[in-house]
Order: structure tokens, then C-alpha cells, then sequence
């Protein structure tokens, strides 16, 4: 559970990141920077690591999560594009119900989580969605749609992950095969709908920062995929609802954002239940 404590912490600082530099350039030309590197990085780390490639028949369901993955990243960004940030929040809530679904429903989990630790972690996270309740947004029908596709897609791309993992094919390779699966959607995304984009684009400015973005991502995803590989993708989705928390954490930290009672009191609910999970599970 260690990696995926770690994958949350440098998921929040990317964010953090990703945050600042949407604010100097165009979204699908940083996904699309940031997935070309991290694609060489992996494919690098293949060549030096990689002891045994997997079947043809594995690698087609690695895609088809990695392309689960990707179609929910682009929903994302197109619904909260329209200010709709704080269904955000919501909607990873029902993704830890999809998951907790299907598992017992169709894969016969019957592994007994901390309820303590998932509960305390809950309503860590609805205090924090409550706190921001002023914040949140009337979006139209078409916003909420994007969010489901997104939800759903994150939620079985995961699960879908998870089953490879435990059939001992490398995180490096899923790593790999995940952001290259991005750089393409992404590329062909940003030649569709920003030609003028590509053109006017600083690559000496953004390369330094989109470096250390590409570095964060590629260790946070391995981590991630290691930590689900030896826990399971329920107990990640629960954890992963303190991504939020870390991300404004760390804001306030580096860049001086301001942190409100509430959400400091969210964070340690957070953490109290993460150190229950992590207690049970070792």
C-alpha cells in the first residue's frame, strides 16, 4: 500500500504542475508534450528492464485499458473545461462504487476491507466536497455525460489493469503502453483541433517544466500500478479520494494557496484512514 501512498503524494505535485502551466499553454499541446517524453522514458526503462514480452492477446487487453484510460482522461478535461471542477469530486466518489460493484458482483472478490479506514476516509472526503458545495456549479446535461464516460472508463480501465498485473505482466510495460496509447490520442487530437497551436508553440520554454512533469508522472504511475498489483483496485480508488486534499495541500505549501479549516481536518480524516488500511493490509 506503501506505492500507492507514494503514486497519490507525486500524483498531487504533478497536478500542482499540470495546474500552473494549463494557465501558459493550450491542454492537448502539454498532454501531448508531457506523452512524448514519458513515452521515450518507459520505452527506455522497457529496453533496460523488461525480462519477457507479454502475449499478443495480453498486450490487446493492455490497450483496451490503457484507450479506457485515455478516453477518460479527454472527458475530463472536456467537462471541467467547463467550470464543472467540483463535480469532479463527486463522481470519483461513484467511481469507488463502481469499482466495489463490479468486484463483488462479478469477480467473486471477497477480500474484507477496513471498514474503519475506508469510513474515516469517506467522510474525510465528503467533508471536503461539502466545504466546496458554495463553489459548486449548475453544468449542463452534456457535462454530467462526460463525467459518466469519464468514471466509468477510469473505473474498468483500472480494474482491467488490476487483472493483468496479477498475471504477472511487468507495471513497466503498462506504464509504457498507457502513454503511448496518450500520446497518440493526444497528438491526433491536437492536429484536429489546434494546428495554430503547434505553430506558436514555446517547446524551449515549456521543456523544462513539461521534464519534470513527464518524471513525476512515469514514477507515480509505476508506484500506482505496483501498489494495485498488491492490494487491489478498491482499495486504491478509496485511497486515491485524497488526491484532492494533497493537491490544494501542496499548493498551500509551495505556491502560498490558501488552506481552510475544514480541509485541514478532511486531510487528517484522510490519513487516519489510510494508516488503518495500511494496518490492516500489513
Amino acid at each position: 500500500m506503501s506505492y500507492i501512498l507514494l503514486s497519490i503524494l507525486l500524483f498531487s505535485f504533478n497536478n500542482v504542475l499540470w495546474k500552473k502551466n494549463l494557465e501558459e499553454t493550450n491542454t492537448f499541446f502539454l498532454i501531448s508534450y508531457r506523452a512524448f517524453f514519458t513515452s521515450i522514458f518507459t520505452l527506455i526503462m522497457l529496453f533496460l528492464f523488461l525480462k519477457s514480452i507479454p502475449k499478443v492477446e495480453d498486450i490487446l487487453k493492455i490497450t483496451f485499458g490503457s484507450l479506457l484510460g485515455a478516453v477518460g482522461l479527454i472527458c475530463m478535461l472536456k467537462a471541467i473545461k467547463n467550470n464543472a471542477l467540483q463535480w469532479l469530486g463527486i463522481y470519483n466518489l461513484i467511481g469507488v462504487l463502481i469499482i466495489y460493484a463490479h468486484l463483488y458482483l462479478f469477480e467473486g472478490f471477497t477480500k474484507t476491507p477496513s471498514y474503519m479506514g475506508i469510513s474515516f476516509i469517506l467522510i474525510g472526503y465528503v467533508s471536503y466536497l461539502i466545504s466546496n458545495t458554495h463553489k459548486t456549479t449548475k453544468v449542463a446535461l452534456k457535462t454530467h455525460v462526460l463525467f459518466l464516460i469519464m468514471i466509468i472508463c477510469f473505473s474498468y480501465s483500472s480494474i482491467i489493469h488490476w487483472k493483468n498485473l496479477t498475471s504477472d505482466i511487468s507495471p513497466i510495460f503498462i506504464v509504457a503502453n498507457q502513454e503511448i496509447v496518450v500520446f497518440i490520442i493526444s497528438t491526433f487530437l491536437l492536429l484536429f483541433n489546434s494546428k495554430k497551436e503547434i505553430k506558436r508553440a514555446n517547446y524551449q520554454k515549456n521543456v523544462q517544466k513539461v521534464l519534470i512533469m513527464s518524471v513525476l508522472i512515469v514514477v507515480a504511475m509505476y508506484f500506482s500500478f505496483k501498489g494495485i498489483k498488491i492490494t487491489d483496485p478498491l482499495i486504491a480508488s478509496v485511497l486515491f479520494l485524497a488526491n484532492p486534499l494533497t493537491t490544494i495541500l501542496f499548493s498551500s505549501l509551495f505556491f502560498k494557496e490558501r488552506i481552510s479549516l475544514i480541509q485541514i481536518i478532511a486531510i487528517l480524516l484522510i490519513s487516519i484512514g489510510a494508516f488503518l488500511i495500511h494496518f490492516q493490509t500489513n
